[in-house]
């Protein structure tokens, strides 16, 4: 058994050697229609980046444990600073294929500052990435509070195009009226209530499809898992949907594959 401090130094480690790897998970719009079975999806509008360790003894270490460890190490920033630069860099070379992506990265409340909006914007120009292309996702559980510094740093991304997304939308005691009171672009439901089939989730997702038409946002339905969850999501009026029915994580290798396929 690896004890936690040895596990933080692995992590630690395996960061600066290069050896975390990214996943790339895709979202589809609901709004058309979605084939799932004797039929090939269509292309994904968008990929969620989601950052992978395989640990040299333990094999593959769930982001569940080592994301904490790397927020208590206070490491986490530059590791989401390291998974947006890869991914950025696979969104680029997509794109320039012909596969008009978007990208969707996880950033933590912790450290999403102005310090953070710059990297984010330097990585862009060095890329010549449009920034509209691009999504960061702040964790909702525990609610997001709008710190000066978050603020700063929504503005000087928005000011570009970059879009703000809440995930996890459920997860944490977070209502409308908080969200309707924050610069945001983006609302994801998280599974838990995405799978959920009782008239509460109804209302609870009704009410942000319903104030998103009136602030510009766009609803993703997290957690698709089965026939019933992509079509009670696309009746609940999500925009966007992922999850397991539609599309694992994959490496970008098998990402080129399945777009190959489109």
């Amino acid at each position: 058994m690896v004890s936690s401090p040895q596990l933080t130094r692995d992590l630690r480690s395996a960061l600066s050697a290069g050896e975390l790897s990214v996943a790339f998970q895709p979202q589809f719009d609901l709004v058309g229609p979605i084939a799932t079975t004797g039929a090939v999806l269509p292309e994904p509008v968008a990929v969620e980046a989601l950052c992978r360790w395989n640990h040299a003894l333990l094999g593959a270490v769930s982001p569940e444990l080592f994301i904490p460890l790397a927020e208590a190490g206070e490491f986490l920033d530059e590791m989401d600073a390291h998974v947006f630069a890869r991914a950025a860099a696979q969104l680029t070379q997509w794109r320039a294929e012909g596969h008009l992506l978007s990208l969707a990265v996880n950033a933590s409340p912790a450290h999403f500052s102005s310090k953070y909006a710059h990297a984010v914007l330097a990585g862009l120009d060095a890329l010549d990435l449009d920034p509209a292309a691009v999504t960061i996702e702040i964790t909702e559980a525990p609610s997001p509070q709008l710190r000066p510094p978050m603020l700063a740093a929504i503005q000087s991304l928005h000011a570009v195009g970059v879009a703000i997304s809440v995930d996890d939308y459920a997860a944490g005691d977070t209502t409308v009226a908080m969200l309707e009171a924050i610069p945001i672009d983006e609302v994801k439901i998280d599974r838990s209530l995405t799978q959920r089939t009782d008239a509460a989730a109804d209302d609870a997702i009704a009410a942000v499809v319903e104030s998103s038409g009136a602030h510009g946002w766009r609803v993703v339905a997290e957690g698709i898992e089965t026939i019933a969850d992509l079509e009670r999501s696309r009746a609940r009026g999500c925009h966007r949907g992922q999850g397991y029915l539609l599309g694992m994580p994959m490496s970008a290798d098998d990402m080129d594959v399945r777009l190959a396929k489109v």
